[in-house]
């Protein structure tokens, strides 16, 4: 008897801690941004092109990819080119042009890549 007398409050006890956790103002901003973050995917997928094919997509990503590798080379080229030009002597000409030359050569280099994956 005098068991049941303990163990009936601490029963009590625990269920009305799992309910203050259950409903505690964390939990339910985790609750009210859940159906938010559910209501923004629902209108990106509703923007997005319903017809697309996932070549078309994975094409996409691969431009979008080579995009970014290029821009960071640029990126990459310049500031060597920079560092070469700082180090150069002041006495001797410059490579602007020859540099600027190569960089075109570069750029037309990677749109043909770009022309000829478009084709396959």
């Amino acid at each position: 008897m005098h068991s049941s007398l303990i163990v009936k409050p601490v029963l009590l006890l625990t269920i009305l801690t799992i309910e203050l956790v259950n409903y505690s103002p964390v939990q339910a901003g985790i609750r009210e941004t859940t159906p938010q973050n559910q209501k923004q995917l629902e209108q990106q997928t509703k923007q997005l092109p319903k017809k697309q094919s996932s070549q078309q997509l994975w094409q996409q990503f691969r431009q979008q990819q080579d995009e970014v590798r290029l821009r960071q080379q640029q990126r990459i080229e310049q500031f060597r080119l920079q560092n070469q030009l700082r180090q150069q002597k002041l006495g001797q000409p410059t490579t602007i042009d020859q540099l600027r030359q190569q960089q075109r050569q570069e750029m037309d280099t990677f749109k043909l890549q770009q022309q000829f994956r478009q084709q396959q």
